[in-house]
């Protein structure tokens, strides 16, 4: 029973996904993976996440869960905007006081804090037709 539970903390351990640097080499390895997941976190407001997994999109908020087909224009798009935030990204850890993005996979996850809300997700969300 203790060599189980040895077995089953170490697989934990390693199945966790490793925080990384808001890097483009980072990014660009969660990307490749084809199956990640983007979140904001809105201060004051309930979490909004779009997950992309093979040729699908799904967004999760307050609102019905979304799934649908994505189009090669709408991945450059997301591409795009998430290139832009990780620009105007700030040192700053003091994610209490501000939004702040996750893109993360299995292996890898990343936090992304904007020094300026000049890409709102909310235009993202709109321009996917996401929104209601």
């Amino acid at each position: 029973m203790r060599n189980f539970l040895v077995v089953l903390i170490l697989i934990f351990i390693t199945s966790c996904a490793r925080n990384v640097e808001p890097t483009v080499e980072n990014i660009n390895k969660i990307f490749a993976s084809q199956d990640f997941t983007f979140e904001f976190h809105p201060i004051g407001a309930t979490k909004k996440s779009i997950s992309f997994r093979d040729d699908y999109l799904v967004y999760k908020s307050d609102d019905p869960t979304l799934r649908r087909e994505i189009t090669y224009d709408e991945v450059l798009l997301i591409n795009d905007f998430i290139q832009k935030i990780v620009n105007v990204h700030q040192d700053d850890k003091d994610t209490e006081s501000s939004s702040f993005y996750v893109v993360k996979n299995t292996a890898y996850k990343t936090t992304i804090i904007p020094k300026q809300e000049g890409y709102y997700f909310e235009a993202l969300l709109r321009t996917l037709k996401l929104n209601n």
